[in-house]
C-alpha cells in the first residue's frame, strides 16, 4: 500500500526517486525499497512526506496506513470507479443511508441501560457512519486533485469558523 502510494505521488508530482529521496531527506535505495515493499516507511518519513507535498489521495494512503485502522483507505478496488460523478453519487448515497439510520436510532436510553439488541443497532449506525465518512473523504480528494484546490488550504480556512463556533 506504501509502494503504490508512493508510486502515485512520483506521478502526480512528476518526480523521479533521487527527486522524491531529496525531498524526504532519504536515500534513493530507501524510496526504491519503500516503493518495492522491502522496507517499511517510518512515521517521520510519512510525515515528511505529508508536509511536502498536497497530493489528497496519497494523504489518504499514508494517513490510513499510520492510524491504526482509525481512518478510511483510499477506494480503488473493482467496484468503484474514481470519477467525480461516480464518486459524488456514491458519497450522496453512503450519506443518505448513515442519515436514515440514524433517523431510526433513539440513543435516548443512557448507554449503560441500552440492551445488547439496542447496541447492535447504535454498531449499524457507527457503521453507516464511517462508510459515509469513507466515501466523502474519496470525494473530497478526487475533487480536490481534479480542480486543483488544496485540501490543506482548505482545512485551514475551516479551521477560524470551526473555532467561532466553539466546535474546537
Amino acid at each position: 500500500m506504501i509502494g503504490e502510494a508512493l508510486r502515485h505521488l512520483r506521478g502526480e508530482e512528476e518526480l523521479t526517486q533521487e527527486q522524491l529521496a531529496f525531498d524526504l531527506n532519504v536515500s534513493k535505495q530507501m524510496v526504491s525499497h519503500m516503493e518495492t515493499g522491502r522496507r517499511k516507511m517510518q512515521k517521520d518519513i510519512a510525515k515528511a512526506a505529508l508536509s511536502t507535498y498536497d497530493v489528497p489521495e496519497v494523504a489518504i494512503e499514508l494517513i490510513y496506513e499510520f492510524s491504526g485502522g482509525y481512518t478510511s483507505p483510499l477506494f480503488n478496488g473493482k467496484a468503484i470507479e474514481r470519477h467525480r460523478l461516480a464518486l459524488e453519487e456514491f458519497a450522496i448515497r453512503e450519506s443518505k443511508e448513515a442519515i436514515r439510520i440514524l433517523e431510526e436510532v433513539s440513543f435516548i436510553k443512557p448507554p449503560g441501560e441500552t440492551t445488547s439488541d439496542e447496541r447492535e443497532r447504535v454498531g449499524r449506525v457507527i457503521d453507516e457512519l464511517i462508510d459515509a465518512e469513507a466515501a466523502i473523504n474519496n470525494l473530497k480528494a478526487i475533487l480536490a486533485k481534479e480542480y486543483k484546490i488544496s485540501l490543506k488550504k482548505r482545512y485551514d480556512l475551516r479551521k477560524p469558523y470551526w473555532k467561532a463556533k466553539g466546535w474546537i
